[in-house]
């Protein structure tokens, strides 16, 4: 069962702590409360780099696609009894619709990452919601960020999830973790995916 927060849907307060995890508990993804529903599966939205690692800020846009893509996989492999609709399934769904909806994968959600998070507003919420009732689904399975720290030779990652009840607009649990060292980034990134998912392969 995923816990719920308080409904409202007033804009966001756009301020963020100096560290983008600081207010978001250790835990792995809840798979078990999704399984015989769809969820909305969204790309990583942004990566950090810690102070020893800022050279890989050169290499940003590649390592937020493999984020994306070695997260993706690790859902759709090790939860199969959720129905996943990641951001080309929403796209497809969204041309098949036009005007019904706005692509909520272009939207902020780092606010997700907020100490206190009332609901979720427009237009991500509305986006969500229409694309909810198009596709099924109940909740959106967000990756708001992924960490990567350490040093050369020993890098380690750490993905912080949210999921929306697209329904009512509520933020429903999120979570952060942290991979062990790896000696490339993309395999701290393959890392920290599996760790996020309960059967993810250690």
């Amino acid at each position: 069962m995923l816990a719920a927060s308080a409904c409202s849907h007033r804009a966001p307060s756009q301020a963020t702590p100096a560290d983008p995890l600081a207010n978001v508990g250790v835990s792995q993804i809840p798979v078990t409360g999704l399984a015989g529903s769809g969820a909305l599966l969204f790309p990583v939205g942004n990566i950090v780099f810690g102070d020893s690692l800022a050279g890989l800020s050169l290499r940003r846009g590649d390592l937020l696609d493999r984020a994306t893509a070695v997260l993706d996989s690790v859902l759709e492999r090790d939860a199969r009894e959720v129905t996943w609709h990641d951001q080309e399934a929403m796209r497809r769904v969204l041309r098949r619709s036009p005007g019904i909806a706005s692509d909520p994968t272009a939207l902020p959600t780092g606010f997700l990452l907020a100490k206190k998070v009332e609901g979720i507003p427009d237009p991500l919420w509305s986006s969500l919601r229409a694309l909810g009732a198009l596709t099924g689904a109940r909740m959106a399975v967000i990756p708001v960020v992924v960490r990567l720290q350490g040093r050369t030779g020993a890098v380690n990652a750490t993905f912080a999830v949210a999921i929306v009840d697209v329904r009512v607009g509520q933020l429903s649990w999120r979570g952060r973790v942290t991979g062990p060292d790896q000696p490339t980034p993309e395999a701290a990134l393959m890392a920290a995916a599996a760790a996020a998912v309960p059967s993810g392969i250690r």
